[in-house]
């Protein structure tokens, strides 16, 4: 066998004097002479001809066995950072290195001075070290050169930011990542590299965390230890979609971008095979009921008074905003019905009926975007007047008090205010770039004509056609943003989501890793398998200063995520309310 690269006498003090049988006996139990075999079969395959790289022949001799998706998103040229959870130490700097090198052999890893001793890494490695003090930083300096330089020469650098293998944290009880280094960001920014989060499973295990805690120094000699665990693993190593340098300059600070980064990573563990975002049966569907006759729905729109009902015309398209009570126009709320059906239907929600209606329906407000030229339905909102409803039905008659309790000071807060909600744009319209802009410039002249109104409420959805992580991190985002936690307190949902949250430690990374809409809707991007982003509704509430209640699951609608949104007009962008109302909005005294 070559010459070991792991020597248990090198930890030890006072090693001569240790009797060779007693040493062997302890290189084993830590997994030395697992390692040192390895390694030197690796080398005897490389002086035969191997064309293998060393990290492949690694895997093969340890072995290390892995299950890998994502592989594609690794870019095969050009400057890139491929950063990583740390939770083994060892083998996932082996593996991470063998699934670089698959798409790209210009491949440098940042390792610890401790690894310096594995021959086989030297050709690819740039070395830190993690552990040491002032000296230690001025001697990684050169190290720091070295990477830059590597990226500004258009290649691939691989950096596990924690520097040091994952611990047990007492705050969260589990093992997670030591705090992520922002030295990386730096440098990331410098050579506007693109960055390539990855993720492995897994962790080391309790003799190894002890250590830790006892002297975090000298664990690194435990490592060898845990690759014989490793061994016996099929990890699971997930590659996320490639981040541009454009997306990372919305991060103003080294820490914000650090946590951007860690929150790309961890994200990836969640979205395992098998994952669903609620569960629960598939529901029975009815058939939807046949349309209706356009003639007759023209006839009906023709009956309407125009001074009373037609708020709104687009001078382009055409399309015209009518406003009725339900029960003014049965023929058109019947119509509404089979279109809601049908569009909600085609994104996973729909009350599964032939024809979505209710008793709502009848005495709420509804705004109908009517394409004239076609005679059909384009779109539609529903609105319902708080004060009437509290007067002539109480606070059930209210549409969200079928999934919120809510409280009186909520009812007080919102009584001159209007419930949102039923909204929908048919689907040869989606496209159109003017149509939910057009549906909002009949809301904003509604407002205007009933200035009494001065909050709009009610719940957007996130459906189950997002897949789980997207929800998750839409969530999340929300309640650390966007929350009125001062309204909040008087709302309870009746379906609260659950198994929905992210755990604890890559939540602490939202307020600073994703502060930024625009990142959300970025990221959202990537995840979606179809390239969507967050609902264009939810967009539209955070953009008019949307500020959320509370969130429900509507086990009924398609298991959506449903958000309990307000907005005050009075507080709403002075811009966009004398857009849509086509007058500046009166404001509070």
């Amino acid at each position: 066998m070559k010459a070991k690269i792991m020597d248990l006498r090198e930890y030890l003090p006072g090693s001569s004097k240790w009797p060779e049988w007693l040493l062997n006996l302890g290189e084993r139990l830590l997994g030395f002479h697992i390692f040192n075999v390895a390694h030197s079969r690796i080398e005897e395959e490389q002086e035969a001809g191997s064309t293998e790289n060393f990290f492949r022949l690694a895997c093969k001799h340890l072995p290390l066995n892995y299950e890998l998706r994502g592989i594609e998103n690794i870019p095969a040229e050009g400057a890139c950072v491929i950063v990583s959870n740390h939770p083994h130490g060892m083998s996932d700097g082996l593996m991470i290195g063998d699934v670089a090198m698959k798409v790209r052999s210009d491949v440098r890893i940042v390792v610890n001075d401790f690894l310096h001793c594995v021959r086989g890494m030297r050709p690819y490695q740039i070395t830190v070290d993690v552990y040491g003090g002032e000296e230690a930083k001025r001697a990684n300096m050169a190290g720091m050169r070295e990477m830059l330089k590597w990226l500004r020469d258009g290649h691939c650098l691989i950096i596990f930011p924690s520097g040091s293998a994952a611990s047990w944290s007492e705050a969260d009880g589990r093992v997670i990542d030591d705090p992520w280094q922002t030295n990386m960001a730096s440098i990331i920014r410098k050579t506007k590299a693109t960055v390539v989060p990855m993720h492995f499973s897994g962790e080391n295990g309790a003799l190894f965390q002890l250590v830790t805690r006892l002297c975090k120094s000298r664990r690194s000699a435990f490592l060898p230890r845990e690759i014989k665990r490793d061994r016996q693993t099929l990890h699971q190593v997930r590659v996320g979609k490639a981040i541009p340098a454009s997306r990372l300059e919305l991060l103003e600070s080294d820490q914000a971008l650090s946590d951007f980064l860690r929150l790309n990573s961890m994200l990836l563990r969640y979205d395992e095979p098998g994952t669903t975002a609620c569960g629960g049966e598939v529901r029975q569907m009815a058939d939807i009921a046949p349309p209706a006759d356009p003639l007759l729905l023209q006839e009906e729109i023709d009956s309407l008074p125009q001074e009373e009902h037609l708020l709104y015309t687009h001078s382009s398209t055409g399309l015209q905003i009518y406003t009725a009570k339900g029960r003014q126009i049965p023929r058109l709320l019947h119509e509404i019905g089979v279109q809601r059906e049908i569009t909600f239907r085609a994104v996973g929600e729909g009350s599964g009926t032939a024809c979505d209606t209710d008793d709502y329906d009848q005495y709420y407000d509804h705004l109908i975007m009517w394409d004239p030229a076609e005679h059909r339905i384009a779109g539609a909102y529903r609105m319902g007047r708080t004060d009437e409803i509290l007067a002539s039905h109480g606070a059930d008659g209210i549409y969200n008090s079928e999934f919120f309790t809510l409280g009186s000071q909520f009812l007080d807060y919102v009584h001159h205010g209007m419930e949102m909600g039923r909204a929908f744009i048919t689907a040869p319209y989606q496209k159109h770039p003017a149509s939910l802009d057009t549906l909002w410039m009949g809301i904003g002249r509604f407002v205007l004509r009933h200035p009494q109104y001065r909050y709009l409420y009610g719940t957007v959805s996130v459906s189950a056609d997002y897949s789980p992580r997207s929800r998750m991190l839409i969530l999340e985002y929300l309640q650390h943003h966007c929350m009125n936690s001062q309204m909040a307190k008087h709302v309870q949902a009746k379906t609260p989501p659950e198994r929905m949250n992210m755990l604890s430690e890559d939540a602490r990374l939202i307020p600073a890793g994703l502060a930024d809409l625009r990142l959300l809707s970025a990221m959202v991007s990537d995840i979606e398998p179809d390239g969507r982003s967050i609902p264009v509704l939810l967009r539209q509430y955070l953009r008019l200063g949307g500020e959320m209640i509370s969130f429900n699951v509507d086990s009924e609608f398609g298991h959506t995520l449903d958000a309990l949104v307000v907005v005050d007009l009075y507080h709403a962008p002075e811009r966009l309310m004398t857009r849509y109302c086509g007058a500046p909005l009166k404001s509070e005294p």
